[in-house]
């Protein structure tokens, strides 16, 4: 394959000096370089086995020669990596711009349409399709063209190509129905025309495997810009032309071509314009006073003499008035501090139960509050709402005594919501899973950790999983750390050093898995029996491992007896052990898993009492009645 893309085996740097790393990543690295007395350029280096797949874009960026489509250079294979030169794009990604300059001016947009479906027409022509338009892929060219950037990082590309919000119905239901064409490339500049002027693409607060599930269903209503005065009639029937939910009846990039809102007088200004504040975001937008006040100093102080015995503190903005405000947890309650109103010096209280942690999640509030220390759900901007008709109906100083009248409101709509089995919340502890993008908050609970998991579409975190286990107590270090290969986290509760070989010290994180990997740490381990000198029986619930003072899996003995009831007793004898439950006993060598005795009665319950072994039995029915003790006979303790 890399034959027909004319790889070079020279030494890319004999062309080219590197200028800067622009960035890197698991597929490589991007510099921008400089042809040897010439213009600029930017260079992707991707590990080989990545370049595979990276192949086929190549052979597309070889083909198209197009002001708007990225221009390739020539690709080096150097040092096991494939080196692709091609066009530097100085401006920047769109996402890159809106994000300084905000919603863009609808001849912008249309002046942005035109030449991104004047690059598709010409991929189009020649047979291709690009599959993964959307805002961070397209780049502005330092001389105002927009170049739709073939190649998508593979570090962003899941199981499927493009990315839902941008993809349309026929790719999102290609499983079902199998098969699409270029047209899905023109929805996708409908999507993003509708991007560029409200700064999200529709549906981006859905999960995206819902959004996917919707867009796949037949019911699946093509979506529109939501503010229908705003902008003029030809802009929402370009949006509307090109977000046809059949492909059949979509148009052309050819077609679109013809429509008024790109063909209306759309000059090169209007980029130089969005450039011009993209670059210098400062000149257009002059800061207000109030943000400069402090900024010299590290510390600003907010409040002086606060008589709350503080347990926990988090700062948000009000969405409504745009004020930030320093929400504070206390014995005393939950008081609030606007910090836009520093004059005021006014601490509010906005909820009367004591409170010991909190975290702002969105616009909703998590407390762990009350005396019972239940963890609670409230929406923060219907507090406020609250608070304030409070303050008109009661006057600003009887706010205290007021206890919200929650009870009557349905629990749907109700402001504070207990979250059920939190009673007992010890601790509490959130972490973002980036690589997911997902937010979990574990709870420390009498019985054991409750984890839950935040549901975007509805705005609130719900359950996902109980681990019943005995948890230490105090608990000092209660965090989740996230691993790149997990979708749950990790909860650390401690850690300890530890002594390797060649007196090496290393640090042992005191663990507990959460994704169902059963470990000693769990809580599992039912006990713990030293066999030798250098081998240890730790019975968890229905297995025995036998493993090394290291913890390793021993490799003379068996390294794992499974049992089919939940263990209570290890006893080990010389060649095998004997494990107890409920109704009865059995055993199993410890060189090939046999087994060696095996005693069972449903009538009757047994415990094993002390370590020189004496065996109780009681009847199951009446476990109150008087019971039989047996002593085990042919153990070396009973000699």
């Amino acid at each position: 394959g890399m034959n027909t893309i004319g790889v070079s085996f020279l030494d890319p740097l004999d062309d080219y000096e590197i200028i800067h790393l622009i960035g890197s990543g698991t597929y490589g690295e991007v510099f921008k370089v400089r042809k040897k007395f010439s213009v600029f350029f930017l260079c992707k280096g991707y590990y080989l086995e990545i370049a595979r797949s990276v192949y086929q874009e190549i052979t597309m960026m070889k083909e198209c020669k197009h002001k708007n489509i990225v221009a390739y250079y020539g690709t080096y294979h150097r040092n096991n990596k494939l080196w692709i030169c091609m066009e530097y794009c100085g401006g920047g990604s769109l996402q890159d711009i809106y994000q300084v300059t905000g919603p863009l001016k609808e001849k912008q947009i249309a002046y942005i349409c035109r030449e991104t479906l004047q690059g598709l027409n010409h991929l189009h022509e020649t047979g291709k399709i690009h599959r993964d338009i959307k805002v961070d892929e397209a780049f502005l060219y330092s001389d105002f063209g927009v170049a739709a950037e073939i190649s998508a990082s593979v570090a962003k590309r899941k199981s499927f190509i493009g990315t839902p919000y941008w993809m349309a119905p026929e790719v999102a239901a290609v499983e079902k129905k199998g098969g699409y064409n270029h047209l899905c490339d023109i929805w996708a500049v409908g999507i993003t025309a509708i991007e560029l002027a409200e700064l999200q693409p529709p549906m981006f607060d859905l999960h995206p495997m819902r959004a996917l599930m919707l867009m796949s269903k037949s019911s699946f209503q093509p979506p529109k810009l939501k503010d229908k005065s705003k902008w003029p009639a030809g802009f929402h029937s370009f949006v509307k032309m090109c977000l046809i939910k059949s492909p059949r009846k979509r148009p052309t990039a050819e077609t679109l071509l013809q429509h008024p809102f790109v063909t209306q007088l759309l000059s090169r200004k209007l980029m130089i314009e969005l450039l011009d504040i993209a670059s210098n975001p400062d000149l257009h937008h002059p800061p207000s006073p109030e943000e400069n006040e402090e900024m010299g100093a590290c510390f600003t102080k907010v409040f002086n003499g606060c008589p709350l015995k503080i347990h926990c503190a988090e700062t948000w903005v009000l969405p409504k008035t745009r004020d930030q405000y320093l929400i504070l947890g206390a014995e005393e309650g939950v008081y609030i501090l606007n910090l836009n109103e520093l004059h005021e010096d006014t601490l509010e209280k906005l909820l009367p139960q004591r409170c010991t942690w909190l975290y702002v999640m969105n616009n909703v509030l998590m407390s762990i509050s009350g005396k019972s220390s239940h963890l609670y759900s409230h929406r923060l901007t219907a507090l406020f709402e609250q608070r304030g008709h409070l303050q008109r109906k009661q006057g600003h100083m009887s706010l205290g005594t007021n206890r919200f009248t929650e009870r009557i409101i349905h629990r749907k709509f109700a402001v504070s919501v207990k979250i059920a089995d939190t009673k007992g919340s010890r601790k509490c502890s959130v972490a973002r899973n980036p690589y997911t993008d997902s937010t979990f908050l574990c709870a420390a609970v009498p019985s054991g950790l409750v984890l839950l998991l935040w549901y975007e579409p509805l705005q609130k975190f719900m359950h996902l999983k109980h681990i019943a286990m005995p948890l230490p107590d105090p608990l000092p270090i209660f965090e989740l750390l996230v691993l790149m290969t997990d979708e749950l986290p990790q909860l650390c509760v401690g850690v300890q050093e530890s002594l390797q070989q060649q007196n090496e010290r290393q640090l042992k994180f005191d663990i507990i898995h959460l994704n169902g990997t059963p470990n000693p740490q769990q809580g599992k381990a039912v006990q713990v029996t030293q066999l030798d000198r250098d081998t240890v029986l730790i019975a968890l619930e229905k297995t025995v491992k036998i493993v090394n003072m290291q913890g390793v899996p021993s490799k003379e003995l068996a390294s794992e007896l499974e049992f089919d009831f939940p263990i209570e007793t290890l006893v080990c004898l010389e060649e095998s052990v004997l494990a107890f439950w409920k109704h009865g006993l059995k055993g199993l060598s410890l060189h090939n898993c046999e087994i060696t005795q095996e005693i069972s009665d449903k009538s009757r319950q047994f415990k094993v009492l002390g370590t020189d072994i004496v065996l109780q039995s009681t009847p199951t029915e009446n476990p109150s009645a008087t019971s039989n003790l047996y002593i085990l006979t042919g153990h070396e303790s009973s000699y």
